[in-house]
């Protein structure tokens, strides 16, 4: 049998797009590394979603569940951080837990010795306090046993400076077979600003673009159909979306690819107002609906990926910098900055201008396809 390769930061918590991001690396794993069983470390700081975790193992290639990476889950942490915040030391204390965790986890990394290549999964998780530390602080323990430590397309934003030296980062990040590759350019300009060798690639969901484009369509109702995929919005914002759109016959659904983000507010207001729900098991079932709405309106980054295999016309909610930077890119002509502006005449304006809009985001899509890049080189396949 053919020596292992590993999978670490997976993060399972729920989120479809960071089940997609799984996908897309199982399914080049399974392509490029043919016969190498693949164990998968998530996240310790978050728990897993064992409902979507069953459902992802049916349409995904197969894997090991091998457990957690390291964290430093300390009875007074919440406090000690507002303290470092208080006084400014934010950095100070970022790298002290850095350096006592990587060092009470440097014996039990050495069971990443084993493994043919460790594989980071891609996303933008080495940016927070408790996901950075557990991050850095497992990627110098894993560095203490093996150099085979490769990284999916990555993001990174200016936040990362305040909690963290820029020596530590590139330090850091130095662990990781060269070149990075960014999943844009911002980070892809900070990954340079810090001396290290990084490249332009694409989020590696994109991968998956021929999988969506089979997904077959959920049932639907003859009535015009807004698909509402939106994250961190204030109740009232989205009740007063609903009004609008229903006081003119609209069918709109709110759906969400992160059940335990969007439940507590979401939910509450679709009842509220005789709307649908949804919360999908998997990254398909989201495109499935996607396919059977006639708008879909989102300020999720993964939600505009998706919706480029559903072939539907996308309303970008651009209060999310990644968003706006994908309408921008995309050039796409319609866009709203808040909930307080969605209202008919801009549906219906989404719905007559259905072939341009998803001619551009068809575009953006294939453009961001000729620009995937995988850490698994074509000679080592």
């Amino acid at each position: 049998m053919k020596a292992p390769v590993a999978i670490v930061f997976a993060n399972l918590k729920g989120n479809l797009g960071d089940f997609a991001i799984l996908h897309a690396m199982l399914v080049d794993l399974e392509r490029k590394r043919s016969g190498h069983p693949v164990h998968v470390y998530s996240q310790g700081f978050v728990s897993v979603d064992r409902a979507r975790l069953a459902a992802f193992r049916k349409v995904a290639p197969p894997f090991e569940l091998a457990g957690t990476t390291f964290t430093d889950n300390h009875r007074f942490q919440r406090l000690r951080v507002k303290i470092a915040r208080l006084f400014r030391l934010r950095q100070r204390y970022q790298a002290s837990r850095i350096r006592s965790l990587a060092r009470n986890a440097t014996s039990d990394a050495e069971t990443f010795s084993r493994y043919e290549g460790v594989y980071i999964a891609g996303g933008a998780q080495w940016t927070g306090e408790n996901s950075g530390v557990s991050m850095f602080a497992t990627l110098r323990a894993m560095a203490a046993h093996t150099d085979r430590i490769f990284s999916y397309p990555v993001s990174v934003s200016s936040s990362l400076w305040k909690v963290n030296t820029r020596s530590g980062l590139a330090a850091d990040f130095s662990h990781i077979q060269a070149p990075l590759i960014a999943r844009d350019s911002t980070s892809e300009a900070m990954l340079k600003e810090l001396g290290l060798d990084a490249v332009l690639g694409a989020d590696c969901v994109f991968s998956l673009a021929e999988i969506g484009k089979r997904v077959e369509a959920a049932s639907r109702g003859k009535p015009l159909r807004v698909l509402l995929v939106v994250t961190s919005q204030e109740a009232v914002a989205i009740s007063g979306a609903l009004q609008r759109l229903r006081s003119h016959g609209i069918s709109i659904a709110l759906l969400t690819t992160c059940e335990s983000e969007d439940f507590a507010v979401q939910k509450p207001s679709a009842e509220a107002h005789g709307a649908q729900f949804l919360a999908p098991l998997t990254w398909q079932d989201t495109v499935a609906e996607m396919k059977a709405s006639d708008v879909v309106i989102t300020n999720r980054l993964h939600g505009l990926i998706l919706a480029s295999f559903a072939g539907v016309p996308v309303l970008p909610l651009t209060d999310r910098s990644k968003v706006l930077a994908v309408v921008n890119d995309a050039a796409l002509p319609l866009k709203i900055s808040n909930l307080a502006y969605l209202n008919v005449e801009i549906v219906k304006e989404a719905v007559e201008r259905r072939a341009e809009i998803v001619s551009k985001i068809a575009d953006y899509r294939d453009r961001a396809q000729s620009k995937l890049r995988s850490p698994i080189l074509d000679e080592w396949a």
